[in-house]
């Protein structure tokens, strides 16, 4: 019984020096029976037959969990491998595996803790909500006495997250880029174009994924916004054998009340997601998961002073739900608290915030420490 991470650990082990690695009499002829786990997914590859070629080169691969029987046979042993290793590249395979971890595993590279779908969302959801709720529905005469409130916004910020899922630790490095573009005749009416780049580092294997977001934010008052938006999102890894690509939409809805000690902010968004069929080098799959998710939010702004400098912080709730094709991870819970200096929808001037977020989802608990600048 042997368990690999990477789908390079998982070919290396059925050559001759890595089944020897498992029995040390194994010579590369002995018919052999191996019992295996990739990323969780149990397997059993044999050569039935003693030899090296002919009936000895005949290889059974089967996947009982997906109802995947194979058997491959070449001139040897080796050109066995290569038949395998060429069935995982070009079958959907593999997008049948990346559905059943969805399924099954905190870890998936799709759904689980750090991957593609859940860091769209997220990614989403502070972009229209927890980035920009405080005074973003501002009055227009507000609006009209702020002489710089037609410039545009840059910004940048940088996260990393420690996230532990039953013996697993992840750890994502993500780099979220945006550029705001303001309305001339209504400078809270918004182009937000985004580009988020993360780095996924699961117990030695890694993957990246981004995408390319756009989102139009609208003042339907002085203290209700919406906020539709949609996105093309892929991730790829070589360790896992992953490449799939995502297509995201949703709408945030943003309400602030405005007290005399601090602001109050509540976001309700409702999202889209369906995964796309994306081919890169030998690759090619698609998990086909589509799912509906609801995130729901409450924020509460305080002003504070620091060194005669006016900031604020800002303590939030967040509940993500995920509803249609069954996730492992379908709900997760994030308490926030950030500081920073103040925010406007219609100003130009810059503002960065720093804070710590606590996420607790089923089997997967971390935290993610994120610094942003626009300016």
């Amino acid at each position: 019984m042997f368990s690999t991470d990477t789908a390079d650990q998982f070919l290396d082990k059925l050559s001759t020096s890595g089944l020897s690695s498992l029995n040390n009499a194994y010579n590369g002829t002995q018919a052999a029976s191996i019992n295996a786990s990739f990323n969780a997914l149990g397997m059993n590859i044999a050569y039935p037959n003693a030899g090296y070629t002919g009936t000895g080169a005949t290889l059974d691969f089967s996947i009982p969990g997906l109802n995947e029987h194979k058997v491959f046979t070449g001139v040897d042993r080796d050109d066995t491998k290569r038949q395998l290793s060429d069935y995982l590249k070009k079958s959907n395979l593999i997008g049948k595996i990346m559905k059943w971890q969805s399924e099954n595993s905190p870890v998936s590279p799709l759904t689980g803790a750090g991957g593609l779908l859940p860091s769209t969302v997220s990614s989403d959801f502070n972009q229209n909500f927890t980035d920009s709720a405080t005074n973003i529905a501002a009055p227009v005469a507000a609006v009209k006495q702020d002489a710089s409130a037609g410039a545009n916004l840059i910004g940048a910020a940088i996260s990393y997250s420690s996230l532990k899922s039953k013996d697993r630790n992840t750890d994502v490095i993500s780099i979220p880029l945006s550029y705001t573009i303001r309305n001339d005749m209504d400078p809270r009416r918004q182009l937000v174009l985004s580009l988020p780049i993360t780095q996924i580092d699961t117990a030695g294997a890694k993957s990246y994924h981004t995408g390319l977001g756009v989102a139009y934010r609208m003042p339907m008052n002085d203290n209700w916004t919406l906020t539709p938006s949609g996105r093309i999102s892929v991730v790829g890894s070589k360790d896992l054998a992953t490449v799939a690509g995502l297509y995201s939409f949703s709408l945030t809805s943003t309400y602030i009340w405005t007290l005399p000690d601090f602001d109050v902010a509540m976001g309700n968004m409702i999202g889209y997601n369906q995964t796309a069929k994306v081919k890169a080098g030998d690759y090619s799959f698609d998990p086909d998961i589509q799912s509906t998710v609801l995130r729901n939010g409450v924020m509460l702004s305080q002003p504070v002073t620091l060194g005669g400098k006016k900031m604020s912080v800002e303590y939030s709730l967040i509940d993500t739900r995920y509803l249609g094709d069954k996730l492992y991870m379908d709900n997760t819970q994030e308490l926030s608290v950030t500081l920073g200096t103040n925010k406007r929808a219609y100003s130009s001037r810059s503002f960065f915030r720093a804070g710590l977020t606590y996420l607790h989802g089923k089997d997967t608990d971390g935290f993610t420490l994120n610094f942003g600048y626009w300016f």
